[in-house]
């Protein structure tokens, strides 16, 4: 485990994650803002071997499941990886459908802001997210992340949360 909050544990993903994973990647309405229409369960396979060898690499960074603590049961995954800038980190999540609308997104992005302060020494963490995805938008607004126009794009958007004036 990673972090835990008041209602999820986030922990390194194991191969045993992969119905999560190919669940997640094949629900059109959990992939709308993505860059590919579906995953193959093979490619499924491949990402979550490439994250977990990536934790040795990247210690305390990268892709992780989330798990409701009360129900025992997946109910997503979450990132937190170094951008090229020092002290800075991308934060993202995705959810099975069943489980949004319940503050999950708010309390994963929380959890990471605590952690990359006590864990990463971070000073930015940021966002990216697509103009149309007015769900995530608004997690990363109602915690006070800045809004900024995406270099170079007309349908995305970055978040940025300063640590140092937090």
């Amino acid at each position: 485990m990673i972090l835990e909050t008041d209602r999820l544990i986030i922990r390194k993903f194991t191969h045993e994650d992969i119905d999560l994973i190919y669940d997640i990647n094949n629900n059109p309405e959990c992939i709308r803002f993505n860059s590919w229409d579906s995953m193959s369960y093979e490619d499924c396979k491949s990402d979550i071997k490439k994250w977990i060898n990536q934790y040795s690499k990247f210690p305390g960074t990268g892709a992780f499941c989330v798990e409701n603590k009360d129900e025992k049961v997946k109910i997503g995954m979450a990132f937190i990886v170094p951008t090229d800038k020092y002290g800075e980190f991308e934060v993202g999540f995705r959810l099975r459908r069943t489980y949004w609308n319940r503050g999950y997104a708010k309390e994963i992005t929380c959890g990471f802001i605590n952690y990359s302060k006590q864990k990463l020494n971070a000073n930015t963490i940021i966002a990216e997210v697509y103009v149309d995805n007015l769900r995530s938008r608004n997690v990363f607004e109602k915690l006070g992340f800045l809004k900024f126009k995406y270099p170079n794009s007309e349908d995305g958007l970055i978040y940025k949360y300063d640590m140092r004036n937090a």
